[in-house]
């Protein structure tokens, strides 16, 4: 059985109406929208069985039990305690017959929770598992979500609860809608800046604990992912990455410093510690505003261009589309795990990137106001496009770090974005939000929707740019307009004003 479920399905329900003399019609919990809360979702899974049994495993204060309790014809059992397999065993029978199971919050490790996944396994339970908060709590993500096999996995959490619903069935009859993403080839990388001669206090800060400790989100993905690292990290990550990913896993091990840059298709003499030599040189006259940003820093930024043209020309998967994601990328925020399978869906040609904030032209052309500052416009922690925009941009930025060095410039790669774009626009397709968005936002404004409009749209307008301030106007709207994200009436009021400005500007142009 497939189920193709939509949220017009989930809001066709007469939820309000069957619930208001149950549960207060005030609790804005219970009767939130889906993608919000869960509940509107269970009373539509109520529905797709008649006189069946449907089990509710440990729930509070009894919401969830309620709203399962939506179609009368079905007898709901509550278990609010699933310790241990004799407990299980109790209920075996009843377990059997019942046609889905709603799997609530237990631990705070998922511990119990995947031995309960093992033992409906075992048993060769036929139906599937709702499970809740599966992104909520890092352990519960660790130790629950990620070790269970892909295949064996749907996550509803775009019509579920915040904090994560996903879906687990062994019956290979049952389907659910589900992102494939075969197409796609994601590149990340781990290497150890601290033992480098340049590493500051705030490197060291974020040592290698730090860093894997912060990879595990990105190491579970279930796609095609490149991983580079160097010789003393492989076995940590290799542990980490899910066995039943092998094949999905390409890994590169690489000294940091024999990177080297290719230009016109042929690898500069230069290594990285040359480049080093030549970045600490340059910051003596303008220093970084970032003690983090170190020369090493900086390169290891730069070496992500040098990874995914490697990996375009190689192409072990055979891919369509390639992407950069950061190997710490849960820690700017779990949303952006949550997304990432809409966001890749969409399958941007361009070399797509989060706007974060307008720098304008003429600034850049004024390089040493310029980098004094260390400003930055678009986010290097994730970034798409197809083979052929990508590795062009990536050789773009390639470049233009050599030409900047030269100049006697060296500082962060997120620099290099802006005068890369002015100058080649048609390559790029951006989405707006900040770096806590950087991938929750690549579809629509999911979280934050006012700093595009302080950071983005007042910027781009007060400098003239009125093409990219309606088209990050456009784009904040349309997700207000598709209730993806709420905003207030203040800032709501200055967004429809930088809108209409600027479309009567460009109509007057035009």
């Amino acid at each position: 059985m497939k189920y193709n479920i939509t949220i017009d399905d989930i809001n066709n329900l007469n939820f309000n109406e069957n619930f208001k003399n149950i549960i207060n019609e005030t609790d804005d919990e219970f009767y939130s929208v889906p993608g919000k809360e869960h509940y509107k979702l269970l009373s539509y899974f109520s529905t797709l069985f008649n006189n069946s049994t449907i089990i509710n495993i440990v729930t509070h204060p009894g919401h969830s039990a309620v709203a399962l309790s939506y179609n009368k014809s079905n007898t709901v059992y509550t278990i609010d305690n699933i310790n241990n397999k004799d407990f299980f065993d109790n209920w075996k029978e009843i377990i059997l017959s019942s046609s889905f199971i709603f799997l609530d919050l237990i631990s705070s490790n998922g511990l119990i929770e995947y031995e309960f996944i093992n033992y409906i396994k075992e048993i060769g339970y036929s139906g599937f598992i709702i499970c809740d908060d599966i992104y909520y709590f890092k352990e519960i993500r660790n130790n629950f979500w990620y070790k269970i096999e892909d295949k064996y996995k749907y996550d509803l959490t775009n019509i579920g609860h915040w904090t994560g619903t996903g879906i687990i069935t062994f019956n290979e009859n049952i389907i659910f809608n589900k992102y494939t993403n075969d197409n796609w080839t994601l590149v990340t990388a781990y290497f150890n800046l601290t033992k480098y001669f340049d590493s500051t206090k705030e490197i060291n800060e974020r040592d290698h604990n730090y860093y894997f400790s912060h990879s595990i989100s990105t190491l579970s993905l279930p796609y095609n992912l490149v991983i580079y690292c160097d010789k003393d990290s492989i076995e940590i990550i290799k542990n980490i990455r899910p066995s039943y990913l092998n094949d999905k896993t390409h890994y590169v091990i690489y000294n940091f410093d024999d990177f080297r840059f290719k230009k016109n298709g042929e690898y500069l003499i230069e290594n990285f510690n040359d480049y080093r030599i030549k970045i600490i040189e340059n910051r003596k006259k303008i220093p970084s505003a970032d003690n983090r940003n170190t020369a090493s820093y900086y390169l290891f930024c730069m070496s992500r261009y040098i990874m995914l043209k490697e990996m375009i020309e190689l192409n072990p998967f055979n891919s369509t589309h390639f992407g950069w994601i950061n190997f710490c990328i849960e820690r700017m925020g779990i949303n952006n795990v949550i997304h990432l399978s809409e966001a890749l869906s969409v399958n941007r040609d361009k070399f797509s990137t989060c706007y974060i904030d307008y720098i304008p032209e003429s600034m850049i052309n004024n390089l040493n106001e310029y980098f004094k500052w260390g400003r930055c416009s678009m986010c290097s922690g994730f970034f798409t496009g197809n083979k052929e925009y990508m590795y062009k941009v990536c050789d773009l930025i390639e470049n233009q770090f050599l030409t900047y060095l030269e100049s006697g410039y060296g500082h962060a790669d997120e620099q290099l974005y802006s005068p890369v774009y002015f100058e080649n626009k048609t390559l790029f397709e951006h989405y707006y939000g900040d770096y806590q968005q950087m991938i929750t936002n690549y579809k629509y404004i999911y979280d934050s929707p006012e700093p595009p409009i302080y950071n983005f749209i007042r910027n781009s307008f007060q400098n003239n740019n009125y093409i990219k301030c309606y088209e990050a106007c456009k784009f904040v709207l349309n997700s207000y307009i598709l209730q993806k994200c709420n905003i207030n009436d203040n800032w709501l009021n200055e967004l429809n004003n930088y809108y209409m400005k600027c479309k009567i500007i460009l109509k007057d142009v035009n």
